[in-house]
């Protein structure tokens, strides 16, 4: 059974696959898009979860197979940034 962290990593490489060129939103969003991961929906991202990623994240970026995953702030609201691993 995959992790949080696999939860994550795969949730950044599905969005990657959507946006090629990169994807923001905010951790609301990240935690809805984890629901297209896997149909176990005891391992879906909770907006705590994200916001627990994103403060890690703006720390040290995280790094999933195709993805670097890192985290900012916007007019105030959490973000998390998705772009393709060079």
């Amino acid at each position: 059974m995959p992790n949080k962290l696999e939860v994550i990593k795969e949730t950044a490489d599905l969005l990657l696959t959507d946006y090629p060129d990169g994807w923001t939103g905010d951790v609301h969003e990240f935690a809805t898009a984890s629901a297209y991961t896997t149909k176990d929906d005891r391992l879906w991202l909770t907006s705590g979860d994200a916001r627990t990623l994103h403060e890690e994240a703006k720390e040290e970026a995280f790094v999933s197979e195709y993805a670097l995953i890192s985290a900012s702030f916007k007019n105030g609201e959490r973000q998390i940034t998705i772009q393709k691993k060079a």
